[in-house]
């Protein structure tokens, strides 16, 4: 066993999922998947991996500490809840023997067994386990049994091969594991709304690829840092993080000579959304994510967004779009987003607007500002090529 830095010990961790439960012939290939990416995530933390019954044993190095351990698995999405245990054999007086050890660390006036059965062929079923066990733990430390409310609930799993002792469950992600085939671009500014889209995709089983678009004149130092920490963040929930920032300093000076300031917002949308379609492209991604929240701004609302999106070239996924900023924030907070998103910054989007953006745009009337450019392609392919990328 291994000694953990609060003094608990543990020589497994007990992985849950809840979604993948769910996928019927294809559960084998999602804990597949599930199983390569904790691989890839805790690296020299762990020696090997396990399938049993409805969950996936970790064997911890013995280098490894709890709270590296903790923090590598509570941000992989495909994973509900996970248990630092020690293993017994499926004996029910060497499963006791466990449970009474375990308990010789904590300190606990009244006590709950929370047995359940994995594997259904044990001799035992979950009640007869919870009764066997309770009466060795009160006969051994004359600590009173209580069903609800009890100072330590000490879980023990039955699987096929062992049973698993533990008294805690470490919420993670849930979701979906993370599958490589499944890319995005997700455009990236410096607030709260599009780092929780981002991480929203990840939840659902994409490796999404950043894109930040910055104008070089306006404290580009402290918006490049904000935006780094912020993708950095972000890249602890998946196994691979690209970040593009994309220079749109003279594509933008290009747009305020040809739109009108109230209209100027949905043009640069339009455009950010070409160059991001460009370098799915360039991934092999099949979507494109944007953090909008239907009428929260200006350029949310109902119909610009028709506008915006109308000639959009690739289908884009839009997260939030029923959320509040209330949820948004909870989520933010959650992701460990929200202390960086809430620092000042200013992203290209929010020079040189109206006071009054318009509410209401039609399609012809970005399509009319947008045939004044006779390069749109040419401008967009110098973004890309100008584009910083940082793999994290």
């Amino acid at each position: 066993m291994i000694m953990s830095e609060d003094k608990n010990l543990f020589d497994c961790v007990v992985v849950h999922y809840d979604e993948i439960g769910l996928k019927g012939n294809n559960r084998k290939m999602f804990e597949d998947l599930l199983v390569t990416n904790m691989k890839k995530k805790l690296g020299s933390l762990a020696t090997s991996f396990r399938k049993e019954h409805g969950l996936i044993v970790v064997y911890p190095s013995k280098a490894s500490g709890r709270q590296d351990i903790a923090e590598a698995l509570s941000k992989v999405p495909g994973i509900a809840y996970f248990s630092f245990a020690i293993r017994s054999s499926r004996d029910m007086d060497c499963v006791s023997k466990c449970v009474i050890d375990y308990l010789a660390s904590k300190e606990f006036e009244t006590f709950r067994i929370y047995a359940r059965r994995h594997d259904k062929d044990f001799p035992m079923n979950s009640l007869e386990i919870n009764k066997k066990l309770g009466a060795d733990v009160v006969e051994v430390y004359h600590k009173k049994a209580k069903m609800v409310g009890a100072d330590m609930i000490v879980k023990v799993e039955v699987s096929s091969r062992s049973v698993y002792i533990s008294s805690e469950n470490i919420r993670s992600v849930g979701g979906l594991p993370t599958n490589s085939k499944q890319k995005v671009v997700s455009l990236l500014s410096g607030g709260f709304d599009s780092p929780v889209a981002s991480y929203m995709m990840m939840k659902r089983g994409c490796e999404v690829i950043l894109v930040h678009f910055q104008n070089e004149n306006q404290m580009a130092c402290s918006v490049e840092d904000k935006i780094v920490r912020i993708a950095k963040q972000l890249s602890k929930f998946q196994v691979v993080t690209k970040l593009y920032i994309v220079p749109f300093e003279e594509l933008q000076k290009r747009i305020i000579m040809y739109a009108q300031a109230d209209i100027r917002m949905l043009v640069y949308r339009r455009f950010m959304l070409k160059i991001s379609l460009r370098i799915a492209r360039d991934n092999q991604a099949k979507f494109l994510v944007v953090g909008d929240s239907l009428s929260q701004v200006a350029s949310q609302t109902f119909d610009n967004l028709y506008t915006t999106y109308q000639n959009c070239e690739m289908p884009v996924f839009s997260p939030l779009i029923g959320m509040n900023k209330t949820e948004i924030i909870d989520i933010s907070r959650d992701i460990g987003t929200y202390d960086i998103s809430k620092l000042p910054y200013g992203d290209c989007c929010s020079y040189f607007l109206p006071k009054h953006p318009r509410l209401k745009s039609y399609p012809k009337q970005l399509d009319g500002i947008e045939s004044r450019f006779e390069d749109i392609d040419a401008l967009v392919d110098d973004a890309v090529k100008r584009a910083r990328v940082t793999v994290y």
